[in-house]
């Protein structure tokens, strides 16, 4: 397998092995034994991004609030979350440093406080599946339910435990953040307990929401948009298996997207457990071509990555380049700026139900500019002194096209767009008014590349 960027995916209860193991010094002598493979991917050139999992220690959180709340305040769920990212964090990072100093190699090590946005309409709302706290008898699950007004599931044959809400994230808000620190040769840990869920508002205002966001989904997200060549979760078996726990258990190597999502469909996996892991694999590889997704056991990083173990998750059929506009009434739109992965208005691409397909150029008949370094804006030109920008063609269903447009920056317009490739597509144009006494930046070819030479945010 090639090197590139990877993000490994541990899950929290690969932390917490069983209810005789879950103080702090022993989850850290468990993230401890983890992290020997995941600096031996680092010694082979991987950039390295490690997420994880927080359900079983933001249970621990809210049972002891609420054990405590005739001393002390509750503790809300989005701060719980973020009281685990800074700690499971700090156990990833001692863990990693120790490590390197151990090999006697130096490099940055540092854990990113990672916000997910998600939407209030989400109607996860309604239906909490997400398992959090510890696993408990049925009766006592039951008592507990009773008495504090807790939604509860078994979780895959294991135990009861307490359900929350989980919403799907739209949005890493800081995905550039994770892309900087990876180029600069730290080693990340982020989109802890699948990020600290939030909803913005227009005017840009954060607002935290009573949830917990899958880190999985999370954590495919990311890989997604850092444009990553392996997204890898580890979990407490060494493949994906359907029919499990039933005389018809069947432990699968190699599927494709298409399988994977037909087997989701047909519920042979876990809501709160295999199900996402599942799913953000599948996701991550639809979208990212010639990635890679795999699930298997943390003890077996190594074969995993040597390619014999683990359920690898690989892309159906490459299809024919897509058509202008598609039968289902969508329309392939080109976008040049912080409509882009992981940018400011990227959620507004979310919004809309689009689908992101290819990374390209146009032909070299454009120029662009910054706008006060806020968003760029980018202009037809016929005097021969265009140069070949830098866009992302998306798939967007025609009725989602109005509010991408509705919510641009004044002077920005949708207009045709030629690509390298001579196909025609809609795309994001700046009038020429726009531009007048702002910097050209058509040398860099595009917005990332420039606001990467600025070192802007």
């Amino acid at each position: 397998m090639s090197v590139g960027t990877a993000i490994v995916a541990f899950g929290g209860n690969a932390l917490v092995t069983d209810a005789e193991h879950d103080s702090i010094p022993q989850q850290y002598d468990t993230v401890s034994r983890t992290v020997p493979p995941l600096i031996d991917m680092v010694e082979q050139g991987w950039k390295l991004v490690v997420s994880h999992g927080n359900g079983p220690q933001v249970g621990f959180i809210l049972r002891r609030s609420e054990l405590a709340s005739d001393e002390v305040d509750p503790v809300p769920v989005d701060y719980a979350v973020a009281d685990t990212q800074g700690a499971i964090g700090y156990m990833f990072v001692k863990a990693l440093r120790n490590e390197l100093a151990r090999r006697g190699l130096s490099r940055p090590v540092v854990a990113v406080v990672t916000h997910s946005v998600v939407s209030l309409d989400d109607p996860a709302f309604e239906n909490p599946t997400k398992p959090v706290g510890s696993f408990l008898e049925q009766t006592k699950a039951t008592q507990l339910a009773a008495a504090l007004g807790w939604t509860i599931a078994e979780d895959a044959g294991r135990g009861w435990r307490r359900t929350v809400a989980s919403p799907r994230p739209t949005a890493i808000l800081e995905t550039e953040l994770i892309r900087k620190l990876l180029d600069d040769g730290a080693i990340v840990v982020a989109v802890g307990g699948g990020g600290i869920p939030v909803s913005v508002a227009a005017d840009g205002t954060v607002t935290g929401v009573e949830a917990v966001v899958d880190k999985d989904i999370a954590s495919g997200l990311l890989a997604h948009d850092l444009g990553a060549e392996l997204l890898m979760i580890p979990t407490g078996v060494p493949r994906v298996a359907i029919g499990f726990g039933t005389p018809e258990e069947t432990w699968l190597d190699t599927i494709t997207v298409d399988e994977a999502r037909q087997y989701i469909a047909s519920g042979q996996f876990g809501k709160g457990s295999m199900e996402p892991k599942v799913e953000a694999v599948a996701d991550f590889v639809a979208g990212t071509p010639g990635a890679t997704g795999v699930i298997g056991a943390a003890e077996e990083i190594p074969a995993i990555l040597a390619g014999t173990s683990g359920t690898r998750i690989v892309g159906d059929a490459v299809p024919e380049p897509a058509p202008d506009v598609t039968d289902g009434g969508a329309v392939l739109l080109a976008v040049n700026g912080t409509l882009m992965r992981g940018l400011k208005l990227s959620p507004n691409m979310a919004a809309a139900g689009a689908t992101f397909i290819r990374e390209t150029t146009t032909e070299p008949v454009y120029r662009i500019w910054t706008i006060n370094d806020e968003h760029p804006a980018m202009i037809r030109v016929t005097d021969g002194s265009g140069v070949a920008v830098a866009v992302e063609v998306w798939s967007v269903p025609a009725a989602g096209l109005a509010g991408i447009l509705l919510n641009e920056p004044p002077g920005l317009s949708i207009g045709k767009v030629n690509l390298a490739d001579g196909a025609t597509v809609l795309g994001v144009i700046g009038e020429p008014a726009l531009v007048e006494g702002q910097r050209e930046i058509s040398q860099h070819g595009g917005w990332r590349a420039y606001t990467a030479a600025e070192g802007l945010g």
